[in-house]
């Protein structure tokens, strides 16, 4: 059967469904995406069994056929070929690729297999779905995410929570126990998450390259699966089994000192303060004082260094804290304010961290006890 495409939106939609299929796996099938055509539109599709992508895209075909083939291959010699239309010929598992304009004059075959082989992505009804902007899922993601962990023996710490404890916002939260972010929207709706769910860190990755600064997404899930439809593409993904910790508490309602300081100085500062840090502490030490802020770090028989801020805040007496100065470094990446919030609760208690203008995006870190630097 004959499919003419067009080369560019070809790569990008088998691009997009590919992203998730492991060259490495041992069965053979899941090293490829599946192609479907029915009528005029082609739907590709990726999975590695954990999580599936489907994406859609117009074609002119003869009728409908299904066929799997390699993903990586197709883009790597689609790449190649110049812009414009090309000719997919399907017989069988063997599919035909060559150039409508006749600019390439060879013609190349990719082997697959049977598309009966290939696993069933399960479809879902978006009909209860919650809906909300593309940009701000994407800013609420990408604000979260650093703070989770990649490698635990807790794998409720492995993605970002999401939840909506009303019909009228949505909170997502990451941890890795030793920090926290957690911001907070309005979005209409959102009581069909009230329960909650846990999406794995490679769904985020995946939902990061996806979303775009305009036009909406919905959101839907079950017991043990999340569904996200961001324009033609679904995503389907397992969700992390476990219960995601009480995140309120962790977050200090007390505090000793509360200190204002421009993002783009302490941002500065941190930066060359690191080059006297080492793994895996990253260890600095903040000394608040009336109006200052001293950031010291020490990494022995390298050398030091010190930096002293100005800073508006309320102390009344000199403390001290041990910081991880790439936990506070990412944070600071993902604020766009001028200044920032430090709330103080002990010297071995949790700093509360906020922007200036914004109290609904938050983050906790924990202090490490000072010894010898």
């Amino acid at each position: 059967m004959r499919i003419e495409v067009d080369k560019v939106q070809l790569i990008k939609a088998t691009t997009i469904a590919d992203s998730v299929v492991s060259a490495k796996s041992i069965n053979t099938i899941l090293t490829q995406c599946l192609f479907n055509v029915i009528g005029d539109t082609l739907t590709i599709t990726g999975t590695d069994n954990e999580i599936g992508i489907k994406t859609q895209l117009d074609v002119v075909s003869e009728g409908n056929c299904a066929f799997t083939i390699s993903g990586k291959r197709l883009v790597s010699l689609l790449k190649e070929f110049p812009d414009g239309v090309v000719v997919l010929d399907v017989n069988n598992t063997n599919v035909s690729i060559s150039s409508k304009t006749g600019l390439v004059k060879g013609q190349y075959v990719l082997v697959g297999s049977s598309a009966e082989e290939y696993p069933a992505i399960p479809d879902f009804n978006f009909k209860n779905a919650i809906e909300i902007e593309q940009k701000i899922f994407s800013e609420m993601i990408s604000k979260t995410v650093h703070a989770a962990a990649h490698d635990t023996v807790k794998p409720i710490f492995n993605g970002v929570y999401i939840v909506s404890e009303d019909d009228k916002s949505m909170t997502v939260v990451a941890t890795d126990s030793r920090r926290l972010s957690m911001i907070k929207k309005a979005i209409t709706g959102s009581s069909a998450i009230k329960n909650g769910f846990i999406l794995p860190l490679k769904t985020v990755n995946e939902l990061l390259r996806l979303l775009e600064d305009k036009g909406t997404s919905l959101i839907a899930f079950d017991d043990s699966r999340c569904f996200i439809k961001i324009g033609r593409t679904e995503i389907v993904s397992r969700l992390i089994d476990g219960q995601f910790p009480d995140y309120k508490q962790v977050i200090p309602k007390d505090y000793l000192l509360k200190a204002v300081i421009e993002v783009k100085k302490l941002k500065e500062a941190l930066n060359r303060l690191k080059n006297f840090t080492n793994e895996p502490s990253w260890k600095i030490l903040l000394k608040f004082l009336p109006n200052s802020l001293f950031i010291e770090s020490s990494y022995p028989d390298q050398g030091e260094g010190q930096e002293e801020l100005a800073v508006d805040s309320d102390c009344k007496e000199p403390i001290t804290i041990g910081i991880n100065v790439q936990f506070l470094l990412d944070l600071l990446k993902e604020i766009n304010s001028f200044s920032i919030i430090i709330c103080v609760t002990g010297v071995m208690s949790p700093l509360l961290i906020y922007p200036e203008d914004d109290n609904n995006f938050l983050s906790v870190i924990m202090p490490i006890q000072i010894r010898s630097m």
